[in-house]
């Protein structure tokens, strides 16, 4: 993967949690995150450790991770790192890969499903398996039958 990937691919890893998590101390942070969004964290800032500039950016971000100046300042000194270092690159790209299967997003209204779950959002249906008969969905429905007509 190139080094542009990899870097947004962390960086969206991480962004949500740091900002959920709100200011933090820079030595705090994996012990906020879950287990391969900590890994991937502690990888990057031990990188960092060697460059004054990115480990500025990293402070900033523990620091206001919803600030798009401090998330844009940290992705940039990531993929610098990244594109110099082809060792660093690959280590990141399997850290990346391991934290996305662990790591679950949601947006809006909704329900997530894992390990091979059925789940439906607000106002939907989630079927597994066969289903046999009517269905209705919705609110406020009325349903007639003729067999309640004729069966008194």
């Amino acid at each position: 993967m190139d080094p542009a990937t990899i870097a947004a691919a962390a960086a969206s890893i991480l962004f949500p949690y740091l900002a959920k998590a709100g200011k933090l101390v820079i030595e705090d942070v994996s012990k906020q995150l879950p287990d391969m969004a900590g890994k991937l964290w502690d990888k990057i800032s031990q990188k960092f450790q060697d460059k004054p500039a990115a480990q500025d950016a990293a402070k900033d971000l523990a620091s206001q991770a919803d600030d798009k100046d401090n998330q844009s300042a940290f992705e940039t000194q990531l993929r610098k790192m990244l594109k110099d270092d082809p060792t660093f690159l690959e280590e990141l790209s399997s850290l990346v890969e391991k934290a996305q299967k662990e790591s679950i997003s949601l947006q809006g209204s909704g329900a997530i499903a894992t390990h091979g779950g059925v789940a439906a959002g607000q106002g939907g249906v989630a079927v597994q398996g066969n289903v046999n008969g009517n269905i209705v969905v919705g609110s406020n429905n009325s349903i007639n039958s003729d067999r309640k007509k004729n069966n008194p």
